[in-house]
């Protein structure tokens, strides 16, 4: 038995020395990879030469390295991007030398890498691979959201791209993704794309792209400092993967360029900023990327750009000229009660009511608007854990004043619209002539979606402040939610005041409010109110 266990092993050993014995493929061929060291007229030089293998005649394809960013991890990804491919022309031991076309030459910079296929000779020793070690990991496969998977795909499918279409790429997705949170660091991977591309070769929008139209019809004229909103129609949606609006004060000589917004399959919608509409007019045209990368102008042309005719800006005494929905009317009448859930015994009274009636002028410019108006208040109580009876009744307090108001808006070219109001009360109250200011700071249109922090105080009455959030989940269904601090009425212990305004724009000139509210001084003491209210535009 022993005997026959030698000779199995005798075998063995012999089978593994025959196969060492048979010799493998004898040609190895091989990338070689060096950089352009020398860029002259038409002649780039390559520190590869014979020792690398290289001859005359060899295939050579050029690349540029590029840093990027990961759209999700934000690391540092070292990626490449193809310029083209040439001819070795003359290889020296050291270098060699390729002579490239115009088009390609102007592409390619010192630095850039080179790749040289190269044939040669090599023994080969078998490689033997160790298997996988096993996996120590034992939790649940991590699972991305459809929204990171959607983008790591596109970010794949990038890879081997020109800028052209990386760019055009990532401008189509942010297009259809403008509220993704992986946004803002997308925008700043497109300014280096841009920025890539513009040092390698400063680019101007092409005449027009073969096949791609839009159909647009825009207003003929303008009012100064109003930003336009504009919307193009694609003809072919799958042939346009971004478009850009470019835009120019009439006269200027260069474009601005804002990113158009896909919404839906056909349509592309952008708005030109305020601040480039001004007299005497503003010329914009739109330039798309179709998915190859190719990009040109699809309505109109930088030569020949659409225009809309700005009037100059108003005089002082034309700023109050009538405009259709410059002039709003409000009224409103609420009561808040701070006692009304409270079940304890004896006269537990403390409210107010509060009835107003103003006017809102719309101005251009800093100015935003002025307005005017004037209201009754009147009030019972302000105290939490004081019952009243006819030996200590309830202090009341009264107000008949009238207002002025005046809301500036910042000039800011990038970002929501930010405002700025003061108010200025005068009026009678228990102890005869009354003064009283408010304020009031806003981020974001006034007419869509903003946010607001505003106080205001009278001496006979007390304070209120409050944070507002007014937004419009439908154009005509307005919608407000605020929460505030108070010691009203006649400066009494503090209050907080949760409250909800809901609008519903019924014609284009009429819109009724309902007001709900929960206020409280305790939460013991506390109590529901409600208003109602018109609101007329023309």
């Amino acid at each position: 038995m022993n005997r026959l266990r030698y000779l199995g092993l005798a075998l063995v050993l012999a089978a593994f020395g025959f196969a060492l014995a048979v010799p493998g493929d004898a040609t190895a061929d091989v990338i070689a990879v060096g950089v352009v060291v020398k860029v002259d007229s038409r002649e780039i030089y390559l520190n590869l030469g014979g020792g690398k293998g290289v001859v005359d005649g060899a295939a050579l394809r050029l690349k540029r390295p590029l840093l990027l960013r990961h759209p999700i991890t934000r690391a540092a990804v070292k990626d490449w991007l193809p310029i083209g491919s040439a001819t070795v022309t003359s290889a020296g031991d050291k270098l060699a030398m390729a002579v490239l076309e115009d088009d390609l030459r102007v592409q390619v910079a010192v630095g850039d890498v080179a790749e040289i296929y190269v044939e040669r000779d090599e023994d080969t020793a078998p490689v033997i691979v160790a298997p996988p070690a096993p996996s120590t990991e034992t939790g649940p496969v991590p699972q991305l959201d459809a929204d990171t998977a959607e983008l790591l795909a596109v970010w794949h499918a990038q890879a081997g791209h020109n800028l052209d279409r990386r760019i055009g790429t990532w401008e189509g997705w942010l297009s259809a993704h403008p509220k993704s949170p992986y946004a803002a660091a997308i925008r700043a991977d497109l300014e280096t794309l841009r920025g890539q591309r513009e040092a390698a070769s400063p680019r101007r929008p092409t005449p027009g792209v073969a096949s791609i139209e839009l159909a647009h019809l825009g207003p003929s004229r303008s009012e100064a400092g109003r930003a336009l909103p504009l919307v193009f129609v694609i003809d072919d949606p799958a042939s346009v993967v971004s478009a850009s609006l470019h835009y120019r004060t009439a006269g200027d000589t260069t474009y601005d360029r804002i990113l158009l917004r896909r919404e839906g399959d056909i349509y592309l919608r952008g708005a030109i900023p305020a601040t480039a509409v001004a007299a005497p007019g503003v010329e914009y045209f739109v330039e798309v990327a179709a998915p190859r990368g190719d990009s040109g102008a699809a309505f109109r042309t930088p030569a020949s750009p659409a225009r809309i005719e700005v009037a100059p800006p108003p005089t002082v005494l034309q700023k109050f000229a009538g405009t259709h929905n410059r002039t709003r009317l409000a009224l409103m009448a609420s009561y808040l009660d701070f006692g009304n859930l409270d079940d304890r015994a004896g006269d537990r009274s403390d409210a107010f009511y509060l009835g107003e009636i103003d006017v809102l002028y719309r101005l251009d410019g800093a100015i935003y608007g002025v307005r005017a108006g004037f209201g009754s208040y009147g009030g019972k109580g302000g105290f939490a854990n004081r019952p009243w009876t006819a030996a200590d009744p309830a202090p009341v307090v009264g107000f008949q004043y009238g207002y002025a108001e005046m809301e500036l808006r910042a000039p800011v070219k990038k970002g929501p619209p930010l405002g700025a109001a003061g108010r200025l009360y005068a009026g009678v109250g228990n102890d005869g002539l009354a003064l009283g200011l408010a304020g009031r700071l806003r981020i974001g249109d006034p007419d869509a979606a903003n946010l607001s922090v505003g106080i205001s105080g009278v001496d006979t009455l007390g304070f209120y402040s409050d944070l507002r959030l007014e937004t419009r989940p439908d154009r005509r269904l307005p919608v407000g939610i605020s929460v505030g601090v108070t010691d009203q009425p006649g400066n009494g212990d503090l209050g907080a005041r949760l409250a909800a305004d809901v609008g519903w724009r019924a014609l284009s000139w009429l819109q009724p409010t309902l007001r709900l509210s929960w206020q409280g001084r305790t939460a013991v003491h506390s109590g529901v109110g409600a208003g109602l209210g018109l609101v007329f535009d023309w």
